[in-house]
Order: structure tokens, then C-alpha cells, then sequence
């Protein structure tokens, strides 16, 4: 017997949502791909606050850790000033939700060299590149963080061909609009 379309879904890990946050709680990148943790920006900022109020009270610096509350199964993880969030329903394996943690920390540090605040804000695109690599739709797609940076490095290589590796995307377009300026001074 083959098995139907939806019990097959069913066995698929998937995630409600994926959350960075910093040291304040405040947002840097998110993305919700499940209606149930709410639908509007209000209710996604609640549940946040809610997540980190009650994951910041742990020392969750090198390792991953697991929190368990309103029926769902959360694995967070904090890196210099900034905390990891892999969110699902409460019946997801843990594990799985550990190594996709893992894989986006890692592919990160690949890709940043470090992972803080200011980082991945400088170098955004990257960020959600990263992050669309490794999740799609709340599917994983890859969990080995050499081939998620590698894939972001190549497209972010045809999305700004002339930008340099160092350098941040907002330095590589402040640099780019004082050329421009400068030259239009001088016609």
C-alpha cells in the first residue's frame, strides 16, 4: 500500500517559525511560515517578546537548548549579542530542530565570520539568503552548512558583482553613491 499524500506530509519535519533576535529582544530577522503563531505584526512581536522572556533567563551560550511552551517545542541558542530561535509544533523531534539550529549558526559563521548584531545587519542579504537556503515554506531543504554557504556565496557573488568579500552591503552601497555624487560634481 502507498501511503497518501497527507500521512506522508505528516512525517516531514517541518517549522512554525525561525527567529533572530538581539540582546534586548528586539528583531533582526524572522520568518513565520505558520499562520498559528499569528497573523498579524502585533501578534508576532508578542509571541517574540514572549519567547525571549523566557529563553533569556537560561545561559544558552555554546550549546543549544530546548523550551517547551503554548504547544510548541522551541531550540534557541545565544551567540554574542544575538539569539537563535528554531520554532515548531510541540510534536517535532528535537534533534532535527538542534542540527537545522546548528546548520544555521554554522553556514552563518561561514558565510560572516561572525555572527553578532552588527554583522548580519551590514550583511542582511546574506542573512535571509541564508536563511531561504536552509528553510522553504517551513521545509527543510539542507542541513550542512558548508553547501548553505556556498550557495549564498555564489549568489550573492551574481547579485553584486563588484562588492567587496569584507565589506558590508551598506558600505558597498555608501561608498558606491559617494562615487557617484563626487562624479556628478565634477561634470
Amino acid at each position: 500500500l502507498r501511503p497518501s499524500w497527507a500521512a506522508m506530509q505528516a512525517d516531514i519535519p517541518s517549522l512554525s517559525c525561525i527567529l533572530i533576535l538581539d540582546s534586548d529582544g528586539q528583531r533582526i530577522c524572522c520568518k513565520y511560515y505558520t499562520q498559528d503563531l499569528g497573523t498579524t505584526h502585533a501578534e508576532q512581536l508578542a509571541f517574540e517578546k514572549k519567547m525571549f522572556d523566557k529563553s533569556s533567563r537560561t545561559n544558552a551560550r555554546s550549546e543549544a537548548e530546548i523550551v517547551l511552551f503554548d504547544n510548541l517545542v522551541a531550540v534557541y541558542k545565544n551567540s554574542a549579542d544575538a539569539w537563535f530561535f528554531i520554532v515548531s509544533r510541540q510534536n517535532e523531534n528535537e534533534l532535527i530542530l538542534a542540527n537545522v539550529l546548528t546548520a544555521l549558526c554554522e553556514a552563518l559563521t561561514l558565510s560572516l565570520r561572525q555572527i553578532d548584531k552588527r554583522t548580519m545587519l551590514d550583511n542582511y542579504e546574506s542573512l535571509l539568503l541564508t536563511v531561504d537556503e536552509l528553510i522553504d515554506g517551513g521545509m527543510i531543504l539542507e542541513t550542512d552548512a558548508s553547501a548553505i554557504s556556498n550557495r549564498v556565496g555564489m549568489k550573492a557573488a551574481n547579485s553584486e558583482p563588484a562588492a567587496p568579500a569584507e565589506g558590508g552591503t551598506f558600505s558597498f552601497a555608501f561608498s558606491s553613491a559617494k562615487e557617484s555624487f563626487a562624479r556628478s560634481l565634477l561634470r
